[in-house]
């Protein structure tokens, strides 16, 4: 069977998958400008969540003049925090009836 090369219109959609690539195989540089949407993301640089201040917008990106971090009073999915890492929450919290937050470690309140 001879080989031959594989084009990108050759590919449908939803068939290579993220476990088909190897580490490292992608680089930034090889992805065109523009065709990764910050929606697309499952990591938002900047820590995520929701941001106001001057612009007031409660985007999920903010900029340096959008100095309050938000997010909901109430905890509605089971989190367990890991003792190598630190997380931080403004209250009053809530955690839901039937939601879990174990804190593997330390845990100081403020």
């Amino acid at each position: 069977m001879a080989i031959r090369k594989i084009i990108s219109r050759s590919i449908g959609v939803d068939v290579i998958a993220a476990e088909d690539l190897a580490a490292n195989s992608v680089t930034a540089s090889e992805i065109q400008d523009g065709v990764i949407t910050q929606a697309k993301l499952a990591f938002t640089p900047g820590g995520g969540g929701a941001y106001q201040g001057d612009n007031n917008s409660g985007a999920r990106t903010g900029s340096t003049a959008d100095i309050f971090r938000v997010h909901e009073q109430q905890l509605d999915t089971n989190v367990t925090i890991a003792s190598t890492d630190n997380a931080l929450a403004a209250g009053p919290l809530t955690v839901a009836s039937s939601v879990t937050l174990t804190v593997s470690g330390n845990l100081t309140i403020i």
